[in-house]
């Protein structure tokens, strides 16, 4: 085997899609597939990566647009949704600004895609591109994380499991941990993640914003968005403290 690694590869739309994958993360797509159902035709994505959501919506024959910051995850959207038979306009841009000379009847943000959002300004500039974009009553409906003090809390030195899966190009088990470290100022927390294959290991860095209840709702309010609900998981039960996520359904404010 050859041992030589190109670290590129495993923060592109392949590996993206074995982590989920391993990790389970598929409960969002029933949800997001009735709201695109109960809301219609056509919608939009932001951060769509390779399609895990815009692509079952659009096999249930909705007119869908997915729109996303990275090549590599357009790149392998377009060869999914070729391989899966459905017509989706996919978008390279960044979701903070954008123009798509289109309205939707639904934008949706799975993921929590929301936490890429570092600074106010990004917020309220993508906000204010998904108001331009939404038709009279149209949705909008996203995730974000719940903090979660525990994880919050953690020592920096420590790691802990994040995903396990067989590497796409038959190299063997990836194993990846990952490590964190929360700033109280900035609410920006640094997830190392520690990618294990062969005798290969190589790190790759996130941050993520964390968003605390009451906060977002306030930023929504002061956006322009009425909070129709919010959800503390996706079979729509309600939100507490201990939910695991925050999500929202939302319209513009008339």
């Amino acid at each position: 085997m050859n041992n030589k690694i190109n670290v590129l590869e495993y923060l592109d739309g392949r590996h993206y899609d074995k982590k989920i994958e391993s990790r389970k993360r598929f409960e969002d797509v029933p949800f997001y597939l009735k709201s695109a159902i109960e809301y219609g035709e056509p919608i939009l994505e932001l951060a769509c990566g390779t399609g895990r959501v815009t692509i079952p919506i659009a096999k249930e024959g909705l007119s869908i647009t997915g729109l996303d910051l990275l090549n590599t995850m357009v790149k392998e959207a377009k060869r999914k949704s070729k391989e899966a038979g459905v017509k989706i306009d996919w978008v390279e841009a960044n979701m903070t600004d954008f123009y798509l000379n289109k309205e939707f009847n639904l934008v949706i943000m799975s993921g929590c895609a929301f936490n890429w959002f570092l600074e106010l300004e990004s917020v309220e500039k993508c906000l204010s591109c998904v108001k331009k974009h939404l038709k009279p009553k149209a949705g909008f409906i996203f995730d974000a994380f719940n903090p979660d003090l525990n994880i919050l809390i953690r020592e920096p030195s420590k790691a802990y499991p994040n995903a396990e899966y067989q590497d796409p190009d038959g190299r063997g088990l990836v194993i990846v941990s990952e490590s964190t470290r929360y700033d109280k100022t900035t609410q920006i927390i640094k997830v190392r993640l520690s990618y294990s294959i062969a005798d290969n290991t190589f790190n790759n860095e996130l941050r993520l914003r964390i968003f605390f209840p009451q906060e977002l709702d306030a930023i929504l309010k002061y956006n322009g968005f009425k909070i129709n609900a919010k959800y503390g998981d996706f079979d729509q039960t309600p939100f507490t403290s201990d939910s695991r996520r925050q999500i929202f359904s939302c319209q513009v404010k008339i």
